[in-house]
């Protein structure tokens, strides 16, 4: 079955190559969720809509430079990555602030597994916070593991890496946020 999305998917940017607008605007749908996370691990919420807005002029411009229609996933994460490290240049700012309104927006049920007892928006401000304080290969990892529809072997494509270094990258953030949360609960209570 996998292997038939993906056909379909090549179908589809090689229609879209040709002009077809309704394939290009079906690759992007297809591609949305992830592809929202990604450009969030690395400039945050500030302007992502914007950005992405970016993302989808570039791509309507350069999907005829595409070359192997196979590989339109990782060609999309290096448009949406470049995009969205210009925009962090240009705001010559490192991290993202979180506010309370987008940690309440971003937040999902596997979020609140995270730490018991507390409401689940306190929760993901944290985690969010916590992710936003990783080191890029790890929150990419841990953002696009928590978008909608994405499997592991389709984050390893986006990426470009193997599927065992999406997930050891995964438990790993995974751990460094718990790690991270627990220390600050502690030093809390005390």
């Amino acid at each position: 079955m996998k292997t038939k999305i993906k056909q379909n998917e090549s179908a589809l940017v090689c229609s879209a190559i040709k002009g077809n607008k309704a394939a290009l605007q079906d690759l992007l749908e297809r591609n949305w969720s992830w592809l929202k996370a990604l450009v969030y691990s690395i400039a945050g919420r500030g302007e992502l809509d914007d950005i992405l807005q970016e993302v989808c002029l570039r791509v309507i411009a350069r999907i005829n430079t595409l070359r192997e229609p196979e590989r339109f996933r990782p060609w999309l994460a290096v448009l949406a990555r470049r995009e969205a490290l210009q925009y962090r240049r240009r705001r010559k700012k490192g991290a993202v602030p979180l506010t309370e309104a987008v940690a309440e927006q971003q937040c999902d049920e596997r979020a609140g597994k995270f730490v018991e007892g507390m409401e689940q928006a306190e929760q993901c401000r944290r985690i969010l916070e916590s992710a936003g304080r990783l080191p890029s290969k790890y929150r990419e990892v841990f953002m696009l593991a928590h978008s909608k529809d994405i499997s592991y072997s389709d984050m390893a494509e986006v990426l470009e890496i193997p599927i065992t270094t999406v997930q050891i990258r995964l438990v790993r953030a995974r751990r460094m946020i718990h790690e991270e949360l627990t220390e600050r609960s502690t030093v809390t209570e005390q």
